[in-house]
């Protein structure tokens, strides 16, 4: 039998698991055991849906040479899967962020009930959105999204290398136009696995390179502290830490989410809080740039 044949059987058998069976990816426990037994690799998945692009102009919003506050938040949803859409919609709203990055985002698979989560969540918010796909993953999709109160300018997905039976990983790079000026974002899931998240990290400052200094946030879920090589090797490239003065923890495993600026936003930009919240095992991220 063809090896990704036996997929539909490892999810049936595994939607009967209570859900503390789950990893912290949102991958069944038996897949990412602390033995780390072999496992059978997660197919990539090519699905990329996103609102309308258009062109950003100075000229199309009101009052733009006046400095406005804007609000970006990074979280990690856990597909939803610790409480209902609606349920995240409405601690979105809380929020009062203009800007979301999402993190373990599912699209029309069975265990969350087929329900296309970044197309519910931008509608309940009155959002633009893009959702880029990492995995196929019963019977559905699974990956990242951006949900945006501006238009949507340029949406990319970078794909990273994967070691072994690590799950395939992106970076979801988007730019949105806000308040008539581009904002760049990369939105980020590191992999749980030391030597494939290694060179993630490598392969997302490759990506940033030609672009920091010139305005631009990387966000997400990092899946390690802040002390830890992957994370310092995006300040090495210039990037700041905008959660370091308080250090809080995102996720009982230590804080793990971050919000990083380049220097020219960061100066504009407020330090980053933690969103405390009972709707994921993650906190959300906030900050606020002065645009």
């Amino acid at each position: 039998m063809p090896v990704l044949a036996t997929l539909p059987l490892i999810v049936a058998l595994t939607m009967s698991l209570p859900s503390a069976a789950s990893g912290q990816d949102g991958v069944p426990a038996a897949l990412v055991s602390a033995s780390r037994p072999a496992r059978i690799p997660a197919e990539p998945s090519d699905l990329l849906t996103h609102s309308p692009l258009t062109a950003c102009h100075a000229g199309d919003a009101p009052g733009v040479a006046a400095s406005k506050r804007s609000r970006i938040a990074t979280w990690n949803i856990r597909a939803a899967r610790s409480a209902p859409v609606a349920a995240i919609a409405r601690e979105l709203k809380a929020m009062q962020a203009d800007v979301i990055a999402l993190q373990e985002v599912d699209v029309r698979t069975r265990r969350t009930g087929f329900v296309d989560e970044p197309a519910a969540l931008a509608a309940a918010l009155g959002f633009h959105y893009v959702f880029a796909a990492s995995i196929k993953w019963d019977e559905g999709d699974y990956g990242l999204a951006i949900l945006s109160r501006w238009p949507l300018t340029e949406v990319r997905r970078h794909r990273l290398t994967a070691t072994g039976a690590a799950e395939p990983r992106i970076v979801l790079e988007v730019t949105v136009c806000a308040d008539g000026r581009p904002l760049r974002l990369f939105n980020h899931h590191a992999d749980g696995r030391v030597a494939s998240r290694r060179i993630g990290f490598a392969e997302l400052r490759e990506i940033l390179q030609a672009d920091v200094g010139h305005g631009l946030l990387v966000l997400g879920d990092f899946n390690e502290r802040p002390d830890a090589p992957g994370v310092r090797s995006l300040i090495d490239a210039g990037l700041v830490d905008l959660g370091a003065d308080d250090n809080a923890d995102t996720a009982d495993s230590g804080r793990i989410d971050y919000l990083l600026a380049d220097g020219p936003l960061a100066r504009r930009t407020s330090r980053a809080r933690v969103w405390r919240t009972d709707k994921s095992d993650h906190n959300a991220v906030l900050v606020d740039v002065e645009w």
